[in-house]
């Protein structure tokens, strides 16, 4: 009888225990959290000092590093496996991976999937990410003003200004939340040592006229409309926006990524 209760005992323990989480699982868990300290961000922000903005504003970007390194994880140990390969062909975070995530992922691909599409276009990303950080010159973007009439980056780049290369949209809320900062700087600094270059992924050419003029923006812009499919954000390898890169007056890249504070001492110094 004793023999029965622990045979029985012992089944009920393996039942209860939890089958260990699944590396995809544990990234879309960590996702789903991002999202919903995304949601109380939108909610009660408005309602928040600074010093408690700036703190969940922080809690939140780590939350997102963690998310991108779940993912990284899960694609790198997994991407010979079919089902792994299409969720990278169509996640969003296969487009918010860092350089180092991308590379460990390109690394650990057997030569089947070398031999794929996808791997030809990720290594192309991975070029584009390597080839768009400081140091390199920027690559020329040959588009249409919002008037139709065509323009190029290497209209105003690499002619002695410092140029600020904007990626942002109509629809896009962090890129609303900077504009203003953008022109309180171009305002004050606009002239023959600066100049600022708007490249915008909307996808409808009236919602982007229409942002333009609701956000004061009176620089040059250019647009494909194309959204995520955009020429200029393949080539910059643009992972999320807004995206600003400070080019020399040289034509070389210097910074990559600033926004707030950080730009606006950036250029202060620069721009005496």
């Amino acid at each position: 009888m004793k023999k029965v209760i622990y045979v029985f005992s012992f089944l009920l323990v393996c039942i209860s225990c939890e089958k260990p989480k699944s590396d995809y699982q544990i990234a879309q868990d960590s996702e789903t959290l991002l999202n919903k300290l995304e949601d109380r961000y939108e909610a009660e922000k408005d309602t928040w000092d600074d010093r408690a903005k700036a703190q969940f504003e922080e809690e939140c970007e780590s939350q997102y590093e963690k998310v991108k390194a779940g993912y990284a994880r899960f694609f790198e140990k997994n991407i010979n496996d079919s089902t792994a390969q299409r969720i990278f062909s169509t996640s969003k975070w296969a487009r918010r991976l860092s350089q180092e995530q991308m590379e460990g992922i390109l690394a650990a691909a057997g030569n089947a999937f070398r031999e794929t599409e996808l791997y030809k276009m990720h290594s192309e990303r991975l070029y584009n990410m390597k080839t768009s950080t400081p140091g390199n010159p920027f690559k020329d973007i040959v588009s249409k003003n919002p008037q139709g009439n065509g323009i190029k980056l290497s209209d105003y780049a690499g002619k002695g200004k410092y140029v600020l290369l904007d990626f942002w949209a109509s629809w896009c809320p962090p890129c609303r939340a900077e504009m203003p900062r953008l022109v309180e700087l171009y305002n004050r600094y606009k002239g023959a040592d600066f100049e600022i270059v708007g490249y915008s992924l909307d996808k409808d050419n009236e919602a982007w006229k229409k942002g333009i003029e609701q956000l004061n923006m009176t620089w040059p812009q250019l647009s494909d409309c194309a959204f995520w499919d955009s020429p200029a954000v393949k080539s910059y390898a643009v992972q999320s926006i807004p995206c600003i890169l400070l080019i020399g007056p040289d034509g070389k890249i210097i910074e990559r990524g600033l926004t707030g504070e950080d730009l606006s001492g950036k250029l202060k110094a620069l721009l005496k």
